[in-house]
């Protein structure tokens, strides 16, 4: 996928030219301090904000003059908290997931309910097909949410700081498993985060967005050094260890 010379936003805030790409396979971070733009971004991807100029291309077609449906083919989203205000069941959330391929007056069949189920075991929640999606905890909705879009069999996932609403801990382990999930199942993903340590520990690639402009630190290429220079331009002065294979990132002002 790629982003060529977009600019978008709304009244008070925009974007300019923004540029980068995003690689088949690969997971990126929209990494970047809050207020600076990523949602934006993630939303004019996606479609649910017009670009005021500018491409998305994928296989040489702009996703942004196809309509929804088509979209939806290629594209998943994942918000950073559900919108979905009445009692529903987790697997009728999760078959919102097919609305791409349904006709105007065609409703999931059994075979889109199965492989629902198969979406929710792959995240370890099957058993929470028939519960309530309010009843759920946080981690949990996004959870069902990420079994959504993995229904929804875009070759790209967007999602925006998914781990926003959760303690530490369950950071970790929703971080950990959205990347399973998405190596498995060879998605390309850009998921938008504030905190670099998750960024580094989770993701194959970084895009930096500071005053509206972005730069790019594969983690499979660039040396320690390099990239703890380039996080120090956003962040001050921090310090990145590596233990174990984990990177565990400190403030050293």
């Amino acid at each position: 996928m790629n982003i060529s010379n977009i600019t978008a936003g709304y009244l008070g805030f925009s974007l300019y030219n923004i540029n980068f790409s995003i690689e088949e396979g690969k997971i990126s971070a929209l990494l970047g301090l809050n207020g600076t733009g990523k949602t934006t971004i993630i939303k004019t991807i996606s479609g649910l904000l017009k670009a005021k100029e500018g491409h998305v291309f994928i296989d040489g077609k702009d996703i942004l003059t196809m309509n929804e449906k088509e979209r939806g083919k290629i594209l998943s989203y994942v918000p950073q908290r559900s919108d979905i205000v009445y009692e529903t069941s987790v697997m009728d959330v999760v078959l919102m997931g097919v609305t791409p391929y349904l006709g105007l007056f065609q409703t999931p069949s059994m075979e889109h309910k199965v492989e629902a189920l198969n979406c929710l075991e792959k995240l370890g929640i099957k058993e929470l097909s028939d519960e309530n999606y309010q009843n759920l905890s946080e981690g949990q909705k996004q959870l069902v949410l990420i079994a959504r879009a993995l229904l929804q069999d875009g070759t790209y996932m967007l999602l925006d700081e998914p781990d926003s609403s959760l303690d530490l801990v369950n950071k970790h382990k929703l971080m950990k498993k959205i990347r399973q999930i998405i190596k498995y199942n060879n998605k390309s993903a850009l998921i938008s985060m504030h905190n670099p340590e998750y960024a580094l520990n989770y993701c194959d690639k970084i895009l930096l967005l500071k005053r509206g402009e972005i730069s790019e630190i594969d983690l499979e290429v660039e040396d320690m050094v390099s990239i703890e220079k380039k996080l120090i331009e956003i962040y001050g002065p921090i310090k990145i260890l590596k233990y174990d294979d984990k990177y565990i990132l400190y403030y050293n002002g």
